[in-house]
């Protein structure tokens, strides 16, 4: 078993004049979508006890929930996701705390950090990084920032992005949260560590020793919802390398299980191992490799 670190949120999800609440977060979107493929996680979170109506929906897919610290002192952390055609815009609608040092005892030996809203430090990532043995980092919640209406932004230093790059054996990165000139320049100084970057529609790219897989996964399947897509495929992949598993296949593999979360509305959609395994044939068709 492997854990998944950040906040679970609660989503409001708003597509035109439709508006849907709903759990959210690596959390919750890597645990409720990885065990239908009979991968078991463990969600580390911290939430209000506006969370509690949701922690049934842990319950009854047999999901651990020891590790959901439910928090009088914070409401959950929430954001409202507006989508705009092939474009979303997020605002912040409400924070839990910050993670403190208490809140990592135990860890698995495995564990994705995948923060939301900034609620995991640096310093914290350094000290997860002393405790496992094998780290997978989404880069969005650090470098994401807030306008004065809450609206999201990102914004990060090229000191952070070393900084989380060093404390990581994978590292995913969407284009939307750090120039790509100032991250490619990085990336060529820590060729040993796996660096994904996702494109939303247009798939993504995988840096590995001097090596680069492509994969475009638009066409494949009807999207419903792209939520989550990306916490899901980092959650895969950081799974199956930890294992030691074939990184050519990996990359296609957890793509797949991205994909076929997108055929879901928010958390609750359905998979199978069945289904990730035709749409992984035809991405692996696609595969570009230089």
């Amino acid at each position: 078993m492997f854990g998944v670190l950040g906040h679970a949120a609660i989503d409001i999800i708003r597509r035109g004049s439709i508006s849907k609440k709903s759990p959210g977060g690596a959390p919750t979107y890597c645990s409720f979508y990885l065990k239908q493929i009979g991968i078991d996680l463990i969600p580390i979170t911290l939430v209000g006890r506006d969370f509690n109506e949701y922690i049934i929906d842990y319950k009854i897919r047999n999901i651990p929930i020891e590790r959901i610290c439910v928090l009088d002192s914070c409401n959950s952390t929430s954001y409202e996701i507006t989508y705009y055609d092939d474009t979303r815009r997020l605002r912040l609608l409400s924070k839990c705390r910050d993670f403190s040092i208490d809140d990592l005892h135990d860890l698995p030996d495995v564990v994705v950090v995948n923060p939301i809203a900034r609620e995991i430090s640096l310093d914290l990532l350094q000290y997860i990084r002393s405790q496992v043995g094998f780290v997978g980092v989404d880069l969005q919640g650090f470098s994401r920032v807030f306008d004065k209406n809450n609206y999201v932004n990102s914004m990060i230093n090229v000191d952070d992005i070393v900084r989380i790059i060093e404390s990581a054996d994978l590292v995913k990165v969407s284009i939307d949260d750090a120039p790509m000139n100032v991250f490619d320049n990085i990336v060529n100084k820590y060729p040993s560590k796996v660096i994904v970057l996702t494109m939303g529609a247009h798939g993504s790219v995988l840096l590995r020793n001097n090596h680069k897989f492509r994969i475009l996964t638009n066409g494949i399947v009807n999207v419903k919802d792209p939520t989550g897509a990306g916490d899901v495929l980092t959650c895969t992949l950081t799974y199956m390398l930890s294992r030691g598993e074939d990184l050519e296949w990996s990359f296609i593999f957890s793509n797949a299980v991205a994909v076929a979360k997108t055929m879901g509305e928010g958390p609750y959609g359905l998979i199978s191992s069945e289904i990730v395994r035709k749409i992984a044939s035809e991405l692996s068709m696609r595969l570009i490799r230089t």
